[in-house]
């Protein structure tokens, strides 16, 4: 467990509020390490050859600085996710919003949008596996599939920015680096920077059961504790009448979409936890058993537990029957009309989908801890560090630096600005505009925000960590003077008392979480193979609760799984990470 990390964070950014405070009484536009010869002094080497760093002249400035302006545009091509959670204010767009403009007026760098997919369905992935194919990526795009990054690197896609982002990013940029080291290692090759990470712990990746309040009281009902109180009540809220409407059997009592492994709502990882299987996406999580060798979570005996339950679900009409057919977004229009009592999701469930419903009636939906099977451990399959999203720059970008300015920008404006900036370029998802920027999860900030909560009183909290006692503080329980912000909500539901942080901390504290044993270094066997066998995974799953398939039949998938390249990539994984 990582101890402190929040608090290490925090100090972390009050120290870096203080030395912008400092430069901006000096006159300086960035950090000290600018100096006058950097402009021609080095070059960004890619993977499929070099890219010079712009000479000084094409910046018309004796010093090009982390944050110095260019006196002629210059355009960066953005690849955008979209989805329902983005927020667009005054007309905004992504091709005109908050970041563009000011991007525009302190930089002089126009943003022109390559493409925006719906992150929400398999759009954005489609279209970033058809740009893989063909090599035109735009200069800079999200993803969080290292697979890709792997395969987008060994064709020679991605740009070395090892040394325009050592010429151009500023000192509080840079100390991430030092803060969360995991994390720049998954997007680095023999030591070089191939991208810029999302800063993660993940121990928040943790599956939490999210319950609506009013169905609760309007059945008399507990948040259950067991796994059968769990199938219980999801019965309940099937036949019965949690919504109030005076009709019985007109509602789901647990959610489920197609992809029944996501990492996200709708999901049955939580359920296999609680059978001790550390189920994560389809490709599950590799681990050593307790013969001391490398596995993966859905080659474990207790997946068939776990599927049993999913049938019985399945057969007393618990699940939308067209479950298979659903996806994110048809998720959430099932959230949204009220027709679903329960879901296995992710820590930011207030955030979406629930945020929905709460701004449609009020209604509350809070996380509860995943309910356990007797005699059981718990295991929460979760991510390496190394593994968590990234920004990738294409070979082909012609001012790289631009994009280490951006960065330097963003950690000015959004970290380690005022309030005001917070509100008008970080809230409401407005950050999500910015095309490259440093991602510092709510959940990270975590542990001293809720010992401040605990007490009352904010103290030393300053910057985006006071921003989180405010909103969490505010909300109440829907009754305080933030009520009707949704940003008081989704972090209410993640950093309270109530929310999933003190349930997903506990986790980790108890041991109960499993870290996939696959970081940055991954066997081309599985490069090839994953799909085919994550699709493997998924389908026998599916026919299993659908009943397709007996139980039993896991048995044989097992085998098959293992022959279709599943065998090999565990014995590679046991040379690429030898036992301790």
């Amino acid at each position: 467990m990582k101890t402190n990390l929040s608090k290490r964070v925090l100090t972390l950014l009050l120290a870096l509020c203080l030395v912008f405070s400092l430069t901006a009484c000096g006159g300086d536009t960035g950090s000290s390490g600018s100096t006058a010869d950097k402009s021609s002094s080095s070059t960004a080497e890619t993977s499929g050859g070099d890219a010079s760093t712009p000479e000084s002249s094409q910046t018309g400035n004796t010093e090009d600085g982390p944050l110095t302006p260019y006196a002629e545009p210059v355009t960066i091509t953005v690849g955008m996710q979209s989805s329902a959670v983005q927020q667009f204010k005054d007309g905004d767009t992504f091709e005109d919003n908050v970041w563009t403009r000011k991007i525009k007026e302190e930089l002089n760098i126009d943003i022109e949008i390559a493409f925006t997919a719906d992150i929400s369905t398999d759009a954005y992935n489609n279209k970033l596996n058809t740009l893989l194919a063909s090599g035109d990526l735009p200069d800079v795009f999200r993803h969080g599939d290292h697979t890709y990054l792997k395969q987008a690197h060994d064709a020679g896609y991605l740009m070395d920015i090892t040394d325009v982002y050592e010429q151009y990013a500023t000192d509080a940029v840079k100390a991430y680096q030092e803060q969360f080291p995991d994390c720049f290692k998954g997007i680095s090759f023999d030591g070089r920077m191939f991208g810029y990470p999302y800063m993660t712990d993940n121990f928040h990746q943790a599956f939490n059961l999210w319950i609506r309040d009013d169905w609760l009281e309007n059945t008399n009902s507990q948040p259950p504790t067991t796994v059968e109180e769990m199938v219980e009540l999801a019965k309940l809220f099937t036949t019965g009448d949690p919504d109030g409407n005076g009709v019985d059997g007109d509602t789901f009592g647990l959610g489920l979409a197609g992809d029944v492994l996501q990492n996200n709502y709708g999901t049955l990882c939580g359920l296999f936890a609680a059978y001790g299987v550390p189920a994560f996406q389809k490709t599950g999580i590799f681990y050593r058993g307790e013969d001391g060798k490398i596995t993966n979570s859905y080659l474990d005996p207790a997946c068939k537990d776990a599927l049993t339950v999913a049938k019985e679900l399945y057969d007393a009409g618990v699940f939308d029957p067209e479950f298979v057919v659903k996806d994110v977004a048809s998720m959430e229009t099932d959230v949204a009309t009220g027709k679903i009592g329960m879901m296995y999701h992710a820590c930011w469930g207030d955030w979406h989908p629930f945020n929905l419903t709460y701004q449609a009636d009020g209604t509350i939906t809070r996380p509860y801890k995943i309910p356990t099977v007797e005699g059981t451990k718990p295991q929460l399959g979760i991510l390496s560090n190394q593994t968590f999203d990234f920004f990738m720059i294409s070979s082909k970008c012609e001012h790289p630096e631009a994009l280490i300015k951006i960065l330097n920008l963003y950690e000015k404006t959004a970290i380690s600005g005022s309030e005001e900036d917070f509100q008008t370029y970080w809230a409401d998802e407005q950050y999500r505009f910015c095309p490259i920027f440093i991602g510092i999860p709510t959940e990270l900030f975590s542990e001293q925000v809720l010992a401040a909560l605990e007490k009352g009183d904010p103290g030393d909290l300053g910057g985006t960590a006071l921003q989180y006692y405010n909103y969490s503080s505010g909300f109440g329980y829907g009754d305080g003077p933030m009520k009707d912000d949704t940003n008081a909500y989704g972090t209410w539901g993640q950093i309270s008392q109530y929310g999933s942080m003190p349930i997903d901390l506990a986790h980790q504290a108890a041991g109960e979480e499993v870290v996939n044993i696959m970081a940055n270094d991954i066997p081309d066997i599985w490069v090839q193979n994953s799909s085919v066998l994550g699709d493997m995974v998924l389908q026998e799953f599916i026919d299993i609760i659908t009943g397709t398939k007996p139980v039993d039949h896991f048995d044989q998938f097992v085998t098959e799984w293992l022959n279709a390249g599943g065998q090999e990539t565990l014995d590679e994984l046991e040379k690429l990470y030898p036992a301790q």
